[in-house]
């Protein structure tokens, strides 16, 4: 297959491969920036370290799961002052240690928030993002949710 550059993820992901896995899509991926900012110290950082693959879940495309092969670089951050030598590049649209796109997590969210988690499940498999339901109350602890003020004087 030839590589094509564009994605809908980012405009530095090249996709690589689309095949068949079990009744999923996989899409084999890689950045092909080259160079990263430094978390730490936002140092930019053109010295390559190594490659490393993850599998993140995403978005289904027609009625299939969808998983990507993400071929990621580690970096060397050169700044003397940082106390990072080696990091793993970011993504607007993974949080880091991800393990689903942001787009994919935000409906996640939306059906956990919406019924039982037992139910939310259910509906997540129906729209071809399986999860399991000790999943989705891990997405729901982690949203932070703002604390509002009562108007009820009673409820202060």
């Amino acid at each position: 297959m030839a590589h094509l550059s564009w994605s809908p993820l980012s405009p530095t992901i090249e996709l690589l491969d689309i095949s068949d896995v079990g009744n999923s899509l996989r899409l084999t991926v890689k950045s092909i920036r080259e160079s990263s900012p430094c978390p730490a110290c936002h140092h930019i950082s053109s010295r390559p370290h190594s490659r490393y693959t993850r599998v993140i879940q995403d978005l289904p495309i027609a009625d299939q799961p969808v998983s990507l092969l993400l071929i990621s670089r580690k970096w060397f951050c050169d700044s003397p002052v940082c106390p990072v030598k080696v990091f793993t590049e970011r993504y607007d649209w993974l949080a880091p240690h991800g393990r689903r796109t942001l787009r994919a997590e935000h409906i996640l969210r939306q059906i956990a928030f919406s019924t039982s988690c037992l139910s939310a499940q259910k509906v997540a498999q129906s729209v071809h993002l399986p999860v399991s339901h000790d999943t989705l109350l891990t997405i729901i602890r982690k949203t932070s949710i703002p604390v509002e003020v009562s108007p009820f004087p009673r409820s202060r």
